[in-house]
């Protein structure tokens, strides 16, 4: 009974992360500012004292939709929580930049990293190399990120684990510009 029920559990979180996956639901996009949306976001994991950030102090002025972005953020820390969970010294950094027409954000753990054959791949609908994961979560942020007109990849860390990047288009910026035409 306990096998049917564990197998039960893991189908419906596969049917709910192929379902936000699939979603058709209007984006709304707003102006916000990057770093502040970031803020927010980490004020809710301030006890994680493995979760540092370095954000520029230049505004990185957006129009994006703040759910969407919202549920980017909390995946990619719960990730690199996930990796670091066997890590001593385990850490996560997320820094922010800003380059002519782009945000730029970087989230890095020194974690179990990304398997070698699996980085170009790890976008991709059902790649995981979680046990109990659905292979959505990546998917997911890309299909966001893309409705933002934004980029996201993933990388290796020179000191071991992983990082992903995410550019998205500044507010009137001839990318973004692009977006609302």
């Amino acid at each position: 009974t306990q096998t049917i029920v564990t197998q039960v559990d893991a189908l419906k979180r596969m049917v709910d992360a192929f379902k936000d996956y699939a979603r058709n639901a209007s984006v709304v996009l707003q102006p916000l500012d990057l770093n502040a949306l970031l803020q927010e976001v980490l004020n809710l994991y301030e006890g994680d004292k493995r979760l540092q950030a370095r954000l520029t102090a230049l505004p990185l002025p957006l129009l994006a939709d703040t759910t969407g972005l919202r549920q980017v953020l909390h995946n990619l820390i719960k990730n690199a929580q996930e990796a670091i969970e066997t890590v001593a010294q385990g850490k996560i950094i997320l820094y922010t930049e800003k380059n002519e027409n782009c945000a730029i954000l970087k989230i890095e753990d020194n974690g179990v990293g990304f398997p070698v054959g699996l980085l170009a791949e790890v976008f991709e609908p059902y790649v995981t190399t979680k046990p109990k994961g659905t292979g959505l979560g990546l998917a997911i942020i890309k299909k966001i990120i893309e409705e933002h007109r934004g980029q996201v990849r993933a990388y290796h860390c020179e000191a071991g684990g992983a990082g992903i990047e995410i550019r998205l288009p500044l507010l009137n910026s001839p990318i973004q510009g692009e977006a609302s035409g």
